[in-house]
Formats: C-alpha cells, sequence, structure tokens
C-alpha cells in the first residue's frame, strides 16, 4: 500500500482505532529498525522531522582482516559446532551471521584499488572454508551457503569478479579453474554452474584458450602425482574425487570448446581426455552435455556414431534420441 492510499484509508479512523493500529505496526518493527530510523523520538515529539538513517560505520580492513581470520581458525577448530571454552554457545549459531557481515564488507573493501588483493584473498578464504563444511562439519546447519543467506554460484563469481581486476591472466585462469574443480559443492550445486561462470569471465578467445591448456596441465599434473596440495588429491590420487576431477578436466575443456564455436574439437576433446571404462557411461554424459546446449543436430549425430561403433544406449536415451528425431523431422 502506498502512502497515499493509506492515508486515503485511515482518514475515517477514530482515535481508538488509530492507537491499536500504531500499538500492532510498533510491535513488529524490529528494534535495530526502530534505533536506525528513531521511530521513537517521532513518538516522543511528533512535530519533528524523522532522523535520516544512520550510515553504517565503516572499518578499516586491518579490523576486518583479523575478524576474518580469526573466524576462519575458529571454524576449521569446529568451535562454532562442538563444545569449547572459546567460542560461548550463545554465539555459535551466529556465525551465518558474521560470514554474511564479513562478505559484504570484503565486497565493499574490495572497491579500494589499495584493498582489492587483500579483501580478494580473504573472501577466497570465506568461500573455500564455506565449500569445506559442505563436505565437513563446521556448523550445525545442513547447508552452509543456504544458512548465510549467498548462493554458492554467486559467491564463486564474486570472488572471481574480484581476482580478475588483479591476477596476470594465466595466474587468473589456473586459480579460477582449480577453485571451480577442487572445492566441494552444496546440495543445489551442479559443478558445470560453476565451469559456466568461470568461462563468462575469459571473455576473449585467447583466455578460452589459455583455459584448454591450463586442463592439460593439470592433467599431467595430476598424472605426475603433483597436485598433492590440492584437496582432492590430499591423500590419495587414485580416490574416487581425484578421479572425478579429472572426469571433470575433460568436461570443463569440453565448454571452453563449445565457447569457441568448436564442436567438432569438444567431441574429439571430450572423447580423448574423459576416462570412463563403460562406452555407454561416456556417451551418456557427452549427449548431457550437448542437450544442455540444445545442438540438437549434433545429439543425433553423436549418438547414431555410438550405435555404428556398438555402444548399446540406455533406454532413456533411446527414448530421447526418438524425440529428438521426430521433432526435428516436424521442423524440416
Amino acid at each position: 500500500m502506498k502512502v497515499a492510499e493509506l492515508r486515503q484509508k485511515i482518514q475515517d479512523y477514530d482515535s481508538d482505532k488509530l492507537k491499536r493500529v500504531i500499538l500492532e505496526m510498533y510491535k513488529v518493527v524490529p528494534k535495530s529498525l526502530k534505533e536506525a530510523r528513531g521511530i521513537d523520538s517521532i513518538i516522543l515529539n511528533p512535530d519533528t522531522r524523522p532522523a535520516k538513517p544512520r550510515e553504517p560505520a565503516t572499518r578499516d580492513l586491518a579490523e576486518i582482516r583479523s575478524e576474518t581470520e580469526e573466524f576462519l581458525l575458529h571454524a576449521y577448530s569446529q568451535y562454532y559446532f562442538a563444545p569449547n571454552s572459546v567460542v560461548p554457545k550463545k554465539k555459535r549459531p551466529q556465525w551465518r551471521f558474521t560470514v554474511r557481515r564479513l562478505f559484504k564488507e570484503l565486497v565493499h573493501a574490495a572497491e579500494n584499488p589499495n584493498d582489492v588483493l587483500a579483501s580478494g584473498h580473504l573472501l577466497k578464504s570465506l568461500y573455500e572454508m564455506l565449500c569445506y563444511s559442505c563436505r565437513y562439519v563446521l556448523f550445525s546447519a545442513y547447508d552452509p551457503f543456504e544458512s548465510v543467506g549467498i548462493r554458492q554460484v554467486d559467491f564463486f563469481r564474486v570472488v572471481l569478479d574480484i581476482e580478475k581486476k588483479v591476477e596476470q591472466s594465466r595466474g587468473f585462469v589456473r586459480s579460477s579453474v582449480l577453485m571451480a574443480l577442487s572445492n566441494s559443492l552444496n546440495r543445489y550445486t551442479l559443478r558445470e554452474e560453476l565451469f559456466e561462470i568461470v568461462i563468462a569471465c575469459l571473455e576473449t578467445a585467447d583466455l578460452k584458450e589459455i583455459a584448454i591448456e591450463v586442463c592439460d596441465d593439470l592433467r599431467k599434473d595430476a598424472t605426475a602425482g603433483r597436485l598433492r596440495d590440492i584437496e582432492p588429491f590430499s591423500k590419495d590420487g587414485e580416490s574416487y574425487r581425484a578421479k572425478e576431477f579429472v572426469k571433470n578436466l575433460a568436461v570443463l575443456g569440453w565448454m571452453c570448446h563449445m565457447a569457441l564455436d568448436q564442436p567438432d574439437h569438444a567431441v574429439g576433446y571430450f572423447r580423448q581426455h574423459y576416462a570412463e571404462r563403460d562406452p555407454e557411461i561416456a556417451l551418456y554424459v557427452l549427449l548431457r552435455l550437448i542437450g544442455h546446449c540444445q545442438s540438437w543436430a549434433l545429439w543425433l549425430r553423436i549418438y547414431e556414431e555410438a550405435l555404428g561403433s556398438g555402444v548399446r544406449p540406455r533406454e532413456e536415451l533411446q527414448r530421447r534420441y526418438k524425440e529428438i528425431r521426430d521433432a526435428s523431422h516436424h521442423e524440416h
């Protein structure tokens, strides 16, 4: 309801009715808003002009850094989850508000060219901590990103946008690819959504080519055991997560080639590097990727090539093939 409509609505109310309305409205106004808007002052002195909202105090980066680093230390120590004498019990559930506030403060601090590098590193550390807590228990919340109120893809995008301002081209590409590949996901996020954000940040063809080269370099490093400092490889290079990391390099390379409008190169890259023993599973993944791009002629061609090479697609793919083929016939 607009102010004019409100004024029209209440003009015939008697004093008792207006008192009831004001009391009920006052009850539901949060204390912080009462203070910020000077509600009590308006009630005590209705003839005075309402106070302007107070601007939140801006802290310097040194203070924000100190709190962020302490918070990260306590979080990784599970002080917001397990009984301890460092973080009081009543303050443990407040971790989500702390993260949200630090996120906003660091994004604001990054607007200062002198602080963008340090702010970006701290934001990245917060992001990686939330990712870590998607796999290991640091908080009582089921989904840390949901609890904070920031989607994982949005947090990731902000981190990359800030890193892009300070990192050199190849360093930025490698850092972005590793961040997308090595961190855990929450229950609402797909790995390919993070890849799409990475590719969107690679605004030139040269940067997309560099991303493909980075995928190739990381694959070689994984094979040679040079990625022990990355979590999927920290315990066992043959683990499920390590194998998924290598497979996802093929998916990201595919997406980069498609972004360069090179579908045949994309298919060849995927077939060469997607390490899956079962050709039907590899076909399923490839067709899913093609379907996401809505490249239906390519979908039909890859499916028919697989049939010709002796692959027996699952029933789901067989039905989908008939649907796409029939739809393409109707279009023509």
